[in-house]
């Protein structure tokens, strides 16, 4: 639209090659659409010489016609969008849908512009229907949503719709910190953090105002005034409010912030996606967690999960142990905890008589290390994980472990430092500063403990915590996250397991270990329910001054401890995290390996078909794609097998064709070394464009090779680049040539 810095995307474009039928990639295309994965409202399937359309508006497939016959025009696709959104491009508030990106972060993710499109789409839709602007985006921890927050009060601003300043509203120091960084990348000293010095207000002058709700005064439950809030800020203050993490405010004294600006733009943000129906397995914790939020806001306008961003690349694989203590399939009732000789764990005495007459009738697994302590389990399972940590690497790996209370925590720091320490010995080393230790909040020192444990590779190993962790914390380098604690809320769980899904570069961290002691992994594709539920007394919100909504109070609980129980771990599979049915579902790790593998051998039944394959670009994307498009990702299965350092290509060689696998590094020494006569015989020029194929794919693979980037590479443009190559004959010809001894 004239000269908007950024174009509007509005369709799809799935290609196949020539031979294919032109309607071959439409199903995939629509799935693309269906989910609103790219925020679009046309899709086009084509083999390059027929194509056909599905409008996602009307849900009308038009049968194959040519490109001769017909395509809509720019002009045509306008008007189309005006007419099927009802959003008018040309008058002046449709600008907003035409930003660009800030310079901070210019390079947006595609779903990341996706949902800030959507957004602003619900914006121009509330506004023409004079309704109050309210939007809500789900997106999977560790996809970007405060990048995202930061790119879309750019674009705000950049088409004035920012007269008063905005704020970021968030429940955690953490989370207030994060956003600091990046929302002041993009507005510099225009963002500021709101907090209270001598009586005024930090944020006072600034445009972009971050700030908790404890910092408000949005916490206090007894209070019948948010004291800093209405000090500082007087009615409508704020043209647009962002509230982070939205499903965890269980709609608490926040809403004080949303109720006193009715007129500005509010747009909730969510790590957890969810299904919208009522259910009457509803448990408290997801009634907490999401009550009046989707009321209040919506539907999500976007949705980005968790296997999608796992799929794209953009998030850690996820490897699932299922392991399981033999006495969790034992319950005891209580007679038999009586004749066990129970005692309390506080005292160590036996029981009185009215802990007795408290004794519940029955324990079973769930109450474990909560109400009942069975001796031997906690050591048992401790011993079985560290184990795993040794056989998957090294116990020195990154790792937060799910506790049922404060107490339990304890209890595994100990012996979780315990095994270290002969470990150590055993393997006559140092032990490293601070291996295992409790997370829980200020008083014990827990949250001084995070720096270390996300930016030293030589103290902070094990936090122990119940959910302390569970949100507002980013531990990009974090291994490995395990349930020693049973779960009921399938979104409190999502955002535990959240915390490992960052990847990390530095150390090469592009997978993480879920370790499920407790089942928990079932909870893995059930609904998030978000039905209004009478939960009564609301539990405080988490802060910066303890744990969080789950925590137990240990200072007032009894726990009884039995011995004489022999404990084992027994081993349940391992599985990998996929979608089916537009589900999240663990398979076996070796179903989902073979179910890939018998894919790929459906479009190349022997090595060399393969490699015919592999080196035309087009008949290799589509692979590529048709792999993603049925959920299987090539990236997971690269990252299961542990062959980071290689080629695509040598994934599927070795364990689809059984073919030698190399690493990059040696594929393109092999291609140097064992083409030295054919280079003899070029042009010097062209023997340099020619070993650096083998040399760019070292460092970068096959998409290194055929990129156009790979053609900006100095040594290649000063030895002639595709000019060089003309020497030998079509530069086509040569590159496929090139590919042919490079797969070899």
């Amino acid at each position: 639209m004239g000269n908007n810095p950024k174009s509007l995307p509005v369709g799809v474009l799935e290609a196949k090659r020539e031979s294919a039928d032109p309607l071959k990639g439409m199903e995939q295309a629509k799935g693309y659409a269906e989910c609103s994965r790219f925020s679009v409202h046309y899709v086009f399937a084509t083999n390059g010489h027929l194509y056909g359309e599905y409008d996602k508006t009307t849900r009308l497939q038009t049968p194959p016609r040519s490109f001769k016959e017909y395509f809509p025009s720019h002009t045509e696709l306008t008007a189309r969008y005006a007419k099927d959104t009802g959003i008018d491009l040309n008058k002046p508030e449709a600008n907003l849908l035409f930003m660009a990106d800030s310079p901070a972060f210019p390079k947006s993710r595609y779903y990341q512009d996706a949902a800030i499109r959507a957004c602003f789409e619900k914006i121009l839709h509330c506004e023409q229907q004079q309704q109050a602007c309210r939007v809500l985006l789900a997106l999977a921890t560790g996809a970007g949503k405060t990048v995202i927050a930061a790119n879309l009060l750019w674009r705000l601003s950049k088409a004035e719709r920012l007269p008063k300043p905005a704020l970021f509203l968030c429940d955690r120091d953490e989370l207030r910190e994060q956003a600091y960084t990046k929302i002041s990348a993009v507005f510099g000293d225009n963002a500021r953090i709101v907090s209270n010095e001598r009586g005024e207000n930090t944020a006072k002058n600034a445009r972009i105002h971050i700030a908790t709700y404890q910092t408000l005064g949005l916490d206090d439950e007894e209070s019948n005034s948010a004291s800093f809030l209405s000090e500082h800020y007087p009615p409508d203050a704020f043209s647009v409010i962002i509230i982070d993490e939205c499903h965890r405010s269980a709609w608490g004294r926040w809403s004080e912030v949303l109720l006193r600006n009715p007129h500005a733009i509010h747009i909730g943000l969510t790590a957890t996606p969810r299904q919208l129906r009522e259910s009457e397995k509803q448990c408290k914790e997801d009634a907490e967690i999401t009550a009046n939020n989707l009321k209040y806001f919506g539907e999500p306008v976007y949705e980005y999960n968790l296997i999608q961003a796992q799929e794209d690349g953009y998030l850690a694989a996820c490897e699932i142990v299922k392991r399981r203590a033999s006495i969790d399939g034992k319950s005891f009732t209580k007679a038999e905890v009586l004749a066990a000789n129970p005692v309390n764990t506080k005292t160590g005495n036996a029981l009185t008589q009215d802990e007795i007459n408290d004794l519940k009738a029955e324990y079973n697994a769930p109450h474990f290390d909560n109400q009942l302590q069975i001796e031997q389990r906690t050591p048992t399972m401790c011993d079985d994980l560290f184990k795993q940590l040794c056989e998957h690497g090294s116990p020195e790996q990154k790792v937060i472990i799910f506790c049922t209370r404060e107490a339990h925590a304890d209890a595994v720091a100990m012996q979780m430092n315990n095994l270290y320490s002969q470990w150590c010995k055993q393997q006559n080393r140092t032990p490293k500063e601070l291996y295992a230790f409790k997370c829980m909040g200020v008083a014990n020192g827990g949250r001084e403990k995070i720096e270390p444990m996300r930016g030293s590779g030589e103290r902070a190993f094990i936090a122990c915590t119940v959910d302390l962790l569970a949100t507002g914390v980013d531990i990009e380098r974090l291994n490995a996250v395990v349930f020693f604690r049973y779960l009921k809320s399938s979104i409190l769980f999502y955002q535990m397991v959240g915390r490992g899904t960052r990847i990390d570069e530095p150390t090469q961290k592009y997978k993480f270990w879920l370790y499920d002691y407790t089942g928990v992994t079932d909870l893995f594709g059930t609904d998030f329910i978000t039905a209004k539920t009478a939960t009564g007394k609301k539990k405080k919100p988490p802060d910066d001054r303890g744990g969080g909504d789950d925590e137990d109070d240990d200072e007032g609980a009894t726990i009884i401890k039995i011995g004489g129980q022999e404990v084992t771990v027994e081993n349940h599979g391992r599985f990998i995290l996929t979608r089916r049915d537009g589900r999240d579902v663990k398979m076996p790790i070796a179903e989902y390996r073979h179910e890939m593998l018998q894919r790929v051998l459906r479009e190349a039944r022997s090595l060399p078909e393969f490699r015919q394959l592999w080196i035309e670009s087009s008949k290799r994307r589509e692979l590529i794609n048709h792999l993603l498009g049925e959920n299987y990702s090539p990236e997971v299965l690269r990252e299961l097998e542990n062959m980071q350092e290689f080629d695509y290509y040598d994934v599927f060689a070795h364990h689809g064709f059984h073919a030698a696998a190399l690493k990059r590094t040696e594929r393109g020494f092999a291609f140097l070394e064992q083409q030295q006569a054919w280079f003899v015989e070029m042009p010097e020029n062209t023997a340099m464009v020619v070993k650096s194929f083998g040399q760019q794919f070292s460092l970068g693979g096959t998409e290194a090779i055929e990129s156009n980037s790979f053609w900006d590479v100095q040594e290649i443009k000063q030895a002639g680049g595709l000019e060089a190559l003309k020497k030998l004959g079509k530069p086509a010809a040569v590159i496929r040539d090139v590919k042919i001894r490079l797969f070899r």
